[in-house]
């Protein structure tokens, strides 16, 4: 087997942890080593400071992209890919209103993730065939819908709410088409019903992949058709 190395630009701490925590072990044992880099959003060279997460202009995603492919275009066994959220996708992402038009989640992701790779062939000079695109349906939190009584083990106590949670997305048949509204979010529905939690993600970053690695990755991509596609394909990267 020949190891290969695959590259992440993550939106943020969480989907960080989620390559580093749940996929690189994954992947590791099947021969792809995956390391993730967190988006940069501001550097103050007079303070000595960069600030990462987040993504309010595509320009953030395609400058690290680009600083990425300098570094490693040398080395042909070096891949590239992304753990972005469709859920508040920048507002200057190419053709990102016709894209939204689909109302298809399924097609719309895969034509968003179309206009993402052509914009880091064409404005990052990345090579089309080492870059393996990815946006979450529609965001992080989506994974959590895999097995919501996980979410006692971050939250103990709170079975009522958990049960409330449950139900409000029990219309769902997939879990990756609950809606990207802003009150209809994955992330919006737990904190409607635990609002606790968005203090909780904003200062532990681990907290969510704590409950990731309660449900397990098996579970997770059994219920997460489009994340499954992507783990998949990383996979076949050492075969």
């Amino acid at each position: 087997m020949n190891r290969v190395m695959v590259i992440c630009l993550a939106e943020g701490f969480s989907e960080a942890n989620l390559v580093d925590r749940l996929l690189a072990p994954h992947l590791g044992t099947r021969g792809v080593d995956m390391y993730a880099r967190i988006v940069t959003t501001r550097r103050d060279r007079k303070a000595g400071r960069v600030y990462k997460g987040g993504g309010r202009t595509i320009d953030y995603y395609l400058n690290d992209l680009a600083d990425l492919y300098r570094q490693w275009q040398r080395h042909p066994r070096v891949w590239f890919t992304t753990c972005l959220d469709v859920y508040k996708l920048p507002n200057d992402f190419p053709d990102r209103q016709n894209a939204f038009d689909i109302k298809d989640c399924r097609r719309r992701v895969e034509r968003l993730e179309e206009l993402l790779t052509r914009a880091a062939v064409d404005k990052a000079g990345m090579d089309e065939k080492r870059f393996i695109p990815h946006l979450a349906l529609h965001e992080f939190e989506t994974l959590l819908f895999a097995d919501l009584d996980a979410l006692g083990t971050l939250f103990p106590g709170r079975e009522r709410e958990i049960g409330q949670l449950k139900n409000s997305v029990a219309a769902f048949d997939d879990i990756e088409e609950i809606n990207h509204t802003e009150n209809g979010a994955p992330s919006s529905r737990i904190g409607s019903k635990i609002p606790v939690y968005g203090k909780y993600k904003a200062s532990d970053q681990s907290g969510a992949i704590n409950v990731l690695e309660v449900i397990s990755l098996p579970k997770i991509r059994g219920k997460c058709r489009h994340f499954d596609a992507w783990v998949t394909r990383l996979e076949q990267l050492a075969s």
